[in-house]
């Protein structure tokens, strides 16, 4: 999990319809229809410009969402917790079907860190076998969001951890070729940084750990960078 893009404006159509939208909410609500809680119609307004704040990627685990991980709307206050805020837009995002489904109507309380608010890189330590817990340098009320972003989200379920640890292993050999350094690079590694570097990558927080603890901070700062600003 880390640092989303600055978060778009409310799409329009949110703005023209969301007094119609929110009234057959509160019907569903009122009647305990078994109904969802917006019309296809209306996501797929929402989808686009949420998905821009995160490059495609899950807003929690940052795995990439596609044909193989179709993109839902969470609600980061869940609309059962709360019904009113079901269509602001400072309460959605864009998430993956697993962890929505790990996530449910929790009421977390704000122990969930919310990477649109604030950045939640510093709170986790990746592991050698692509595990993530709470940082060292942390004090007991952040590890304690730190523990429960994981747990809610259930951020360390067996394939994140395989496609952490591939993205550091890609890291860490791009790394030992080039010691770091951007000058003098041969095509291939050029590539290769321009694929870490992307911001589609998957597993931000994995290449910038890795680039910290690997001697280049300033790549680590860079890649943050071209995530927040590239167009």
């Amino acid at each position: 999990m880390v640092r989303t893009r600055r978060r778009p404006k409310a799409p329009v159509a949110l703005a023209q319809k969301k007094k119609a939208w929110r009234a057959r909410w509160k019907e569903i609500v009122a009647s305990g229809a078994l109904r969802d809680w917006a019309t296809q119609q209306a996501k797929n307004k929402l989808k686009t410009p949420l998905l821009a704040l995160t490059w495609g990627k899950c807003a929690f685990c940052e795995g990439q969402l596609g044909a193989q991980a179709y993109p839902q709307i969470e609600h980061y206050v869940s609309r059962k917790v709360d019904p009113s805020r079901v269509f602001e837009w400072k309460n959605l995002l864009p998430v993956c079907q697993i962890c929505n489904r790990s996530k449910g109507h929790a009421d977390h309380q704000g122990r969930l860190l919310k990477p649109d608010a604030e950045d939640p890189e510093p709170f986790f330590w990746v592991g050698p076998e692509g595990g993530i817990a709470p940082h060292p340098s942390l004090n007991v009320a952040e590890a304690l969001r730190a523990s429960e972003s994981i747990r809610i989200c259930n951020l360390n379920r067996g394939e994140l951890q395989e496609n952490r640890k591939s993205v550091a292993d890609s890291v860490r050999r791009w790394l030992a070729r080039t010691a770091g350094l951007m000058e003098g690079l041969d095509d291939l590694a050029r590539e290769e940084w321009e694929a870490i570097s992307d911001p589609c990558q998957s597993h931000k927080l994995v290449v910038r750990h890795m680039l910290t603890i690997g001697k280049a901070p300033e790549l680590a700062a860079h890649d943050r960078e071209l995530y927040q600003h590239k167009t």
